[in-house]
């Protein structure tokens, strides 16, 4: 038997909302309807789907941009159903209250219910309450930050705009695997380019890529503009891999090697030098050591450079890195350990602006790091204050990210 739903907007039905359904299947629709409460809401909160999913209670398929609402189902893997708007009519007592947003209870907010498009519940009393921490094995505690690189980048967007940032080269320091710039290239449209001394890894997020992750379909309207290289059918292109200058960071050398235009052979002997001193560190859970160093490690302790198998997008010589360096906008550190000081100072006197995210302090290597009272930098917020007094026209953002998550940031510069 199939029958007919009005819209829930209107008292007369309204034809486009129409929707012919099959006879709801007994097994499903008993499973859940036995487990309603005995007082529901009479109309839920709906969200339009993205994807093809079968209807929790009728079977049918929820096919894109049909309305659709979120139901605790315990025989799920997930323990969610999600129904059409429509078959709300099966349950006689009400559809009972929506599943708790995970992004509220984790994060303490989310972007599609300030929206106006998230269908799970918003209390108060629930916001942020999963934020709890546990270790990964030693005395460190593990946060969950596997989106850092997208909150840091969606800060740069915000802050400096995509016209500045299209208008030259972000040079990503210490940017590790290489990711951050990934994203600002593929994801946002910006030439970004990792500065890191260790090899680019980039198989886990291209595959994400292969696979639709970064489709429009995925990330719905309320996150488009976050994306706006991502057009449909992006995954079926290859993406593009930033370039990488593999060397250490240090401001006074890169600084030389910007404004050097005559000095050819001096600038490339020491950049090939510096490119043989990066692939001659291995890295340790113990820290870096040098190739050949005689030092009490198993092989076990050696992290796998995975990216050393990948195509890395290394810079060959100093012509190219020169011409990097001087088509530069913005220099950026997310979690930059040592290189942080040295990013403010270059892009300081490069004249660009630079957006930091601290974390470790190293005072021993850095003894000279003095606040103005004269007391030692030692501690996280010693050096939030140290580049506040350091650089005064500097500012302080919180990004939203589990640990170390201060920005330290200066602004475009006035004309």
């Amino acid at each position: 038997m199939a029958y007919r739903v009005k819209s829930l907007d209107n008292e007369q039905p309204d034809e486009s909302r129409l929707t012919v359904l099959p006879e709801p299947s007994n097994a499903i629709t008993n499973e859940i309807l036995l487990d309603t409460p005995k007082i529901g809401i009479s109309k839920p909160l709906c969200t339009i789907s993205r994807y093809s999913i079968s209807c929790g209670v009728c079977a049918a398929m929820i096919v894109p941009g049909d309305s659709m609402f979120p139901l605790s189902n315990n025989n799920q893997g997930n323990g969610l159903s999600w129904v059409h708007e429509a078959c709300h009519t099966l349950f006689p007592l009400g559809v009972p209250p929506p599943p708790t947003c995970r992004h509220w209870t984790r994060l303490g907010r989310c972007p599609t219910y300030e929206a106006g498009m998230c269908a799970f519940r918003h209390d108060e009393k629930d916001r942020g309450t999963t934020k709890s921490k546990r270790k990964w094995g030693g005395k460190r505690t593990l946060v969950r930050n596997s989106h850092k690189n997208t909150a840091f980048r969606i800060f740069l967007m915000k802050t400096y705009g995509l016209d500045f940032l299209q208008s030259g080269v972000v040079l990503d320091v210490a940017g590790g695997k290489g990711e951050l710039s990934w994203e600002l290239q593929n994801l946002t449209g910006v030439e970004s380019v990792v500065v890191d001394p260790r090899p680019v890894a980039l198989s886990a997020i291209e595959r994400k890529w292969t696979q639709g992750m970064f489709e429009p379909k995925r990330f719905g309207p309320v996150f488009a503009k976050w994306y706006p290289a991502c057009k449909e059918g992006c995954s079926k292109r290859k993406p593009r891999r930033p370039s990488h200058l593999r060397c250490f960071f240090e401001a006074e050398k890169f600084l030389a090697m910007a404004n050097d235009d005559d000095r050819y052979d001096t600038t490339e002997k020491w950049f090939q030098g510096e490119r043989s001193r990066a692939k001659a560190i291995k890295w340790t859970t113990k820290g870096l050591q040098k190739e050949g160093q005689n030092e009490d490690h198993h092989e076990d302790d050696i992290i796998s450079e995975v990216g050393e198998e990948e195509i890395d997008n290394e810079v060959a010589d100093s012509t190219a890195a020169i011409s990097i360096l001087k088509r530069c906008k913005l220099v950026i550190g997310l979690h930059p350990d040592q290189a942080a000081g040295d990013i403010a100072e270059f892009a300081n006197d490069l004249g660009v602006p630079w957006c930091i995210v601290p974390c470790c302090v190293y005072s021993d290597m850095f003894p000279k790091r003095r606040l103005q009272d004269g007391s030692q930098v030692k501690s996280h917020s010693q050096l939030l204050q140290w580049f506040s007094e350091v650089y005064p026209e500097s500012k302080v953002a919180t990004l939203d990210i589990e640990g170390k998550n201060q920005v330290v940031y200066t602004t475009i510069p006035s004309a």
